[in-house]
């Protein structure tokens, strides 16, 4: 069922109808501007979540070039291009969690933890614990893998990509302040978040390295350099709908000058600029590049809410398809090996295309038959009201 439009305005999600604003450092709500799809949930943010996905799946897919290649070939660009991901996803989730008003009362911060964490923390237990079997199989010392094991599992680095979840549970272990100050002052918090990055981030991956080792300082970089662009996300939600005509419109400017930035990055022509300004430099780029994709998207909002449903499927799934596609791959790069088949990456260009559409594809119909059943859909982050 859809949730009516008058419950989405109470809830914070939509603006009030011919509500006038204007942008200034006062508590503000109801400022998200932006259709609902089925249930409640926001056509744009399941886009973005669909597009940032799939680019996830091609960075983990062209994983393969980064020992074969330059770092100037035109893959491993397009590969660093990509990494813009990960910042989306946080964005993501700064607008759904740090852009609701906090109402707290007495049991409700126990209460929000306890949710989000049955959502995210028991499905990640699980894929951990697949990847974990994998690692222990292939270590060539096994004993010195279980006893990695607590460390790389907790800082989600027993697999590449499961850092995300511990970050991400960090965050909202946040949530509480972010909120309060984002509706008493966005802009602050996006300062805060970036200062916090800028300057204080070196001090708190180096205490994180003394306290806890390798893994420690690992953990504490994902924390420091995704906490912006989780603030950042709050802002978009908070103030999209009383920003200038101007800037909703200036996504191409932005777009345009993210990737340049993230370009320079990736040739490393950012290297003759001094610390801390070339880190000053680089946050600019990302944050860019991601401000430009999602004004894009939320623009586009008109020409595809007639699929709404689709999407916001789609969107649901992303969680899923998050935990299954490395497997995916995991098994045909195992495959192309048992074959003397991995030239196939340098000598057939088409080849990671179709390995991206497959690998997705498959990964969502994985996600889709596992949020089928009451049994398994929490496995892909979908509780069992949102199952079929």
């Amino acid at each position: 069922m859809r949730d009516s439009r008058q419950g989405l305005i109470s809830k914070g999600i939509l603006p009030r109808t011919g509500r006038t604003a204007r942008l200034h450092s006062a508590p503000v709500t109801n400022s998200i501007h932006t259709p609902a799809g089925p249930r409640g949930r926001i056509i744009a943010y399941d886009a973005l979540r669909v597009f940032a996905i799939c680019s996830v799946v091609a960075i983990h897919t062209l994983m393969p070039y980064r020992a074969s290649l330059p770092a100037d070939a035109f893959v491993r660009v397009f590969d660093d291009l990509l990494h813009y991901a990960v910042p989306l996803f946080v964005f993501i989730s700064g607008a759904l969690i740090w852009a609701r008003p906090w109402n707290g009362g007495p049991g409700a911060y126990r209460t929000f933890l306890r949710r989000r964490f049955s959502v995210i923390a028991l499905p990640y237990a699980v894929w951990a614990a697949i990847y974990s079997a994998i690692f222990i199989g292939q270590a060539a010392d096994r004993g010195h893998a279980l006893r990695q094991l607590p460390g790389l599992v907790l800082t989600g680095h027993v697999w590449y990509h499961l850092y995300f979840i511990p970050m991400l549970l960090t965050f909202y272990l946040l949530t509480p302040l972010a909120s309060k100050l984002a509706h008493r002052n966005p802009e602050l918090l996006v300062v805060v978040a970036y200062l916090v990055r800028l300057l204080a981030g070196p001090a708190i991956t180096e205490a994180a390295r003394a306290l806890f080792g390798v893994m420690g300082w690992q953990y504490a970089t994902h924390v420091v350099i995704h906490l912006p662009h989780m603030a950042l996300g709050a802002w978009f939600a908070l103030r999209m709908g009383v920003l200038p005509r101007w800037f909703r419109a200036a996504w191409l400017p932005l777009l345009v000058g993210g990737l340049a930035i993230n370009t320079g990055v990736s040739l490393s022509v950012l290297s003759a600029i001094a610390q801390p300004w070339r880190n000053s430099v680089i946050a600019l780029g990302m944050a860019l590049l991601v401000l430009g994709i999602a004004l894009k998207v939320t623009s586009l909002e008109p020409l595809y809410e007639h699929w709404a449903p689709d999407i916001t499927r789609a969107g649901s799934l992303a969680f899923g398809v998050y935990f299954v596609h490395p497997l995916l791959l995991l098994g045909l790069n195992g495959a192309l090996s048992a074959l003397g088949a991995q030239t196939i990456w340098l000598s057939q260009p088409w080849f990671p295309v179709v390995v991206w559409a497959v690998v997705s594809g498959l990964s969502f119909w994985i996600a889709e038959v596992l949020s089928q059943s009451r049994s398994t859909s929490w496995l892909v982050g979908l509780a069992r009201q949102d199952s079929r």
